[in-house]
């Protein structure tokens, strides 16, 4: 009972701040955002299988790495690695890396260390049953120059990898102001990041997981220039899962993302506002039998808005939505080996929107389909995978019919 009504009070204090969240990823930028029609249906078909994230929500130490063809030119790239070492049931020291790329160029972040302290873990106030699982942390990203390193701190009720809920304080580049010697930018205020987040198993039958990020008041100064750059933004995560069995699921799991950024220097002046969201729901059987089938719908929508106050010519309005349905099924046949295969169909619309010149404006819409085609090496045990993807463009075989690969690996230990 006072674990949920911690949790609850929790939730609805930043719920409160936040319905929302995102996080800096040191990108200084405004982005044009210009994706093709299937590239939706390039990330789905590429990402992980249930099997595998089931592995990778259970342990605190692995790592995994996704990349796939966007088009000739560019890759969705998916990389998380975490590591814990257990020091004591009174400390632990974490370091964890998470970067998603597929709508802009953003550069590999630095790690997030963590040195996690439960004080009472042993006393006679762990006797309630609930205050062992209290505990504090301290958050760092190491840089070679200072000015760079994000610092904070954690209140954490439970501990990963399930029952557990963080709320997490980081100041980015926290020491800039005092330690930059390279030129005379500052913070006009000290930028931030507060995160929400949480794991929790219900019985044998339901798993939840959820996310909610805000960061704001990043105003970057160069008097020397003449530039200012704002970024505040919002990103949030959701899953909830259902097994009836162990081996089959229901679930729905929702993802999003909105951020405001402004640049503005001697003849140059611009603001974006980019919304991203993507909602999945999704039938999973045969998870560790012969075959693992999963049958799914999902949508994403992601929009971008650029206002240019140098030249209104360039203002645009650009989205693109995705609504597709799709089935894969895995096959090992034999110890070490498999098959897995994808077919995925979409309903797309992208459209750019010139606010002061309708002769740039461009529309596709239609159906988009692909097959994709896996093979599969695992060890033995089933924790470390290794998977080589190629895709066939069904929706225009003849003049088109490659449709990119992509290569993951996952390990967990």
């Amino acid at each position: 009972m006072r674990c949920l009504l911690f949790n609850s009070l929790l939730t609805l204090s930043l719920l409160a701040v936040s319905s929302a969240a995102y996080a800096f990823d040191n990108d200084y930028e405004i982005n044009d955002i210009n994706l093709n029609e299937e590239n939706f249906l390039d990330i789905k078909a590429h990402r992980f299988r249930k099997s595998l994230d089931y592995k990778w929500y259970d342990t605190n130490n692995g790592w995994r790495m996704n990349g796939a063809s966007l088009d000739g030119d560019l890759a969705f790239l998916q990389t998380e690695i975490k590591l814990q070492s257990e020091l004591s049931e009174h400390l632990n020291v974490r370091l964890e890396l998470e970067q998603e790329v597929f709508y802009a160029d953003k550069d590999m972040p630095f790690p997030m260390v963590e040195v996690e302290l439960y004080p009472f873990a042993t006393s006679r106030w762990a006797s309630n049953g609930w205050a062992g699982d209290i505990g504090f942390s301290l958050l760092g990203k190491p840089a070679y120059e200072k000015r760079d390193m994000d610092v904070g701190a954690a209140i954490i009720f439970g501990r990963r990898p399930w029952g557990f809920t963080r709320l997490e304080y980081i100041q980015i580049d926290s020491m800039y102001n005092e330690k930059n010697s390279v030129d005379n930018s500052y913070y006009e205020k000290q930028p931030w990041t507060l995160k929400l987040h949480g794991a929790y198993q219900f019985g044998e039958r339901y798993k939840f997981r959820y996310s909610l990020k805000r960061e704001d008041d990043l105003e970057l100064i160069d008097p020397d220039t003449g530039s200012r750059f704002t970024h505040k933004g919002n990103s949030y995560s959701l899953l909830l899962d259902y097994q009836p069995t162990p081996d089959s699921v229901w679930g729905i799991t929702l993802d999003g993302f909105n951020l405001d950024k402004s640049k503005a220097e001697t003849g140059y002046s611009q603001q974006q506002a980019t919304e991203y969201i993507s909602t999945d729901i999704y039938w999973v059987n045969g998870m560790g039998q012969a075959y693992e089938v999963r049958i799914g719908t999902q949508y994403d929508y992601i929009t971008n808005s650029l206002r240019d106050y140098v030249d209104q010519i360039n203002d645009l309005e650009y989205h693109m939505s995705t609504l597709q349905l799709y089935t894969s099924a895995y096959h090992p046949f034999n110890e070490h080996m498999a098959w897995d295969l994808g077919l995925y169909v979409g309903d797309v619309e992208e459209q750019q929107n010139y606010l002061y010149d309708n002769s740039r404006d461009t529309l596709n819409d239609g159906i988009q389909a692909k097959l994709r085609m896996g093979f599969v090496y695992s060890s033995s045990d089933g924790r470390s995978s290794l998977q080589f993807n190629i895709s066939l463009n069904l929706d225009d075989p003849i003049d088109d019919p490659g449709d990119g690969g992509g290569l993951s690996f996952q390990t967990v230990f």
